[in-house]
């Protein structure tokens, strides 16, 4: 089968490794430490994923982060400015509270 052919069957993110069952039968198991959005990422967030691009990649919803089974295939490690991007957005998820500084007291207008 061609990588570019291969779907995701299923993903872990135990063990600090990011593991991919294609439908073809192959396992791939790569360290998390190539993937530092994943890597920093709570376990909650890690194990909520689903099959996007009709099972050719993974999504991860609370990340907005996306992987192909092509791009695993191939080695590809994660681009140096990924990880500041899925921080910036995570953080944009938190609600207004927690994101208040220490000491600052909301007003009414």
């Amino acid at each position: 089968m061609n990588s570019k052919d291969a779907k995701v069957k299923d993903v872990s993110t135990a063990a600090g490794k990011l593991t991919v069952w294609v439908d073809d039968g192959r396992v791939l198991s790569l360290p998390l430490e190539w993937y530092p959005s994943l890597k920093s990422a709570s376990p909650a967030e890690r194990s909520r994923w689903r099959k996007s691009g009709a099972g050719y990649g993974i999504h991860w919803p609370a990340l907005d982060y996306d992987l192909s089974v092509e791009g695993l295939l191939a080695g590809a490690r994660e681009a140096r400015t990924i990880l500041a991007h899925t921080r910036k957005f995570r953080a944009c998820l938190q609600p207004a509270r927690s994101r208040r500084r220490p000491g600052r007291k909301l007003t009414a207008a």
